[in-house]
C-alpha cells in the first residue's frame, strides 16, 4: 500500500494543481477501496461518472447507478435502466429530467418495444418532433400527431397535413398545418372546399396585400357568401377591389366607418 502521509501529500499536490482527476485514480488504483472511497468522499462528478463507468465495465450494474445517479449522469443512468429493461424506472427519471440526449435515448429504446405512445412522449421531450410525428402517422395516433406536427420543420408540417388530408378527416388540423408552413394557397383551398369558417377567418386575419389579389378576393367573396361583410370589405380592399368594397359599405351606410380604406386607391 502508499504509505498514509506520503498519499496524503500527493493527493493535495494532485488537487491544487487540478491533476487529481487522473492522477489520484492511478495512484490508487491498486487499492480499490481506498480509491472508492476517495471518489465518494470528493463528490466530484467526474470522478462519480469516471467511477460508474468502472462499475459498469466490470458488471456491478447496482453500484453504477448510484454513482451515475450521483455524478447526475441522467443520460448514463437511463442507458442502465433501459439495457436491464427496467424501462419503468426509466420513465420515471426521465419524465422529472429537461436532459434531451437521455430523453431521446429512452424513446428509442420504447420505440424498439413497440410502446408508441411512450416513445412520441419522450421523442417531444428530447425535441427529436420529425421522430414524434412519424410515430404518430405509423400508428393513427391522430390527436398527438398536431401537438408535435406544429414544432416540427416546415417540410414535415407539409408531411402531416397531406396525412390528415389523406385520412379524409382533421381538416382543420390540415389547414393549420398548410397555413403554418407557409402554404396560405393551399390552406385557403381546402377551407373553401371543406368550408372549415374558424379556420378561414383564422388565416384571413394573417393575411396582407402581398398575397395573390385573386385568393383575396375569392376569400372576400366566401365572407360575403356567409354575410360576413366587413371582413369581406377587408379583404377587397387588400386585393384593390376598390369598387367593390365601396358598394357594400354604400348598401351597408357604412360612409364615415370605411372612408379612410379607400384613400389607398391608386391616383391615375
Amino acid at each position: 500500500g502508499i504509505n498514509a502521509e506520503y498519499g496524503g501529500a500527493a493527493i493535495n499536490g494532485y488537487e491544487k494543481s487540478e491533476t487529481h482527476r487522473f492522477e489520484v485514480p492511478r495512484m490508487l488504483f491498486e487499492n480499490v477501496q481506498e480509491l472508492e472511497a476517495y471518489v465518494i468522499k470528493s463528490k466530484d462528478k467526474k470522478l462519480l461518472g469516471w467511477w460508474a463507468h468502472y462499475l459498469e465495465s466490470n458488471g456491478e450494474m447496482d453500484s453504477a447507478l448510484q454513482f451515475y445517479q450521483a455524478a447526475e449522469d441522467i443520460m448514463s443512468f437511463e442507458r442502465i435502466w433501459c439495457y436491464c429493461g427496467r424501462f419503468d424506472e426509466a420513465i420515471s427519471i426521465a419524465s422529472n429530467t429537461s436532459d434531451r440526449a437521455a430523453c431521446y435515448h429512452l424513446a428509442r429504446q420504447l420505440e424498439n418495444q413497440e410502446r408508441f405512445t411512450e416513445a412520441v412522449q419522450f421523442y417531444g421531450k428530447a425535441q427529436a418532433y420529425t421522430n414524434a410525428t412519424r410515430i404518430c402517422r405509423a400508428n393513427q395516433l391522430d390527436s398527438e400527431l398536431i401537438s408535435y406536427a406544429m414544432y416540427s420543420t416546415e417540410d414535415d408540417m407539409v408531411i402531416c397535413a397531406r396525412y390528415y388530408e389523406e385520412t379524409g378527416a382533421n381538416w382543420d388540423k390540415a389547414i393549420m398545418l398548410y397555413h403554418k408552413s407557409g402554404q396560405v394557397g393551399k390552406a385557403l383551398e381546402l377551407a373553401f372546399e371543406h368550408q372549415q369558417f374558424t379556420a378561414l377567418q383564422h388565416i384571413t386575419s394573417n393575411l396582407d396585400d402581398s398575397v395573390e389579389p385573386e385568393t383575396l378576393h375569392t376569400c372576400a367573396q366566401f365572407f360575403l357568401e356567409h354575410q360576413q361583410y366587413s371582413k369581406a370589405v377587408d379583404l377587397l380592399l387588400l386585393a384593390k377591389k376598390y369598387l367593390e368594397a365601396l358598394d357594400i359599405c354604400i348598401d351597408k351606410q357604412w360612409y364615415q366607418r370605411r372612408v379612410r380604406g379607400f384613400g389607398r386607391a391608386d391616383k391615375p
